[in-house]
């Protein structure tokens, strides 16, 4: 069977599944309001794609640095970071959303007010933080990042 052929199957049985789900869904819905549930978790997930020649640093500047502050800072670091093999996309981290969508309220939250100065400290000075902080803009490409939820099952 070719890739192709395969790839259309694939498509057309999830397709399928997909409409099937909703249409139960929609059974049971009465219309009125309705949560996500109890069991929502969301996350944050970023991806980023290196500039060509500059992974290999930008990896370091995440090793000696960032992680080191996060451990310092007592701030949660990424439930999962997945070096990407293939696709546009070099790395990518999820972290918990603790406070669900509130989270997004944040421009600037306590967390990370500490997890800077850690950095800060580490760093040496603001000086060296903000000289390592353009380093690492300076290896990234590109990035995005969005929001989306899981279910645990607790409901």
């Amino acid at each position: 069977m070719k890739v192709g052929k395969i790839c259309g199957t694939l498509v057309a049985a999830s397709a399928s599944l997909f409409l099937f789900a909703a249409s139960a869904q929609a059974q049971e819905d009465d219309g009125g309001p309705v949560k996500w549930g109890e069991d929502a978790r969301y996350v944050e997930t970023s991806v980023v794609k290196f500039k060509a020649g500059k992974r290999e640093r930008a990896m370091e500047i995440i090793a000696e640095y960032f992680v080191k502050a996060t451990e310092k800072a007592g701030t949660p670091g990424p439930l999962m970071v997945i070096h990407m093999q293939t696709g546009r996309w070099d790395l990518a981290a999820v972290w918990e959303m603790k406070g669900g969508t509130t989270d997004l309220e944040w421009y600037r939250s306590p967390g990370d007010v500490k997890w800077y100065a850690a950095l800060v400290e580490i760093a040496g000075g603001e000086e060296e933080a903000g000289a390592i902080m353009k380093e690492w803009s300076g290896s990234v490409a590109d990035s995005m990042t969005n929001i989306g939820h899981y279910h645990t099952g607790d409901e």
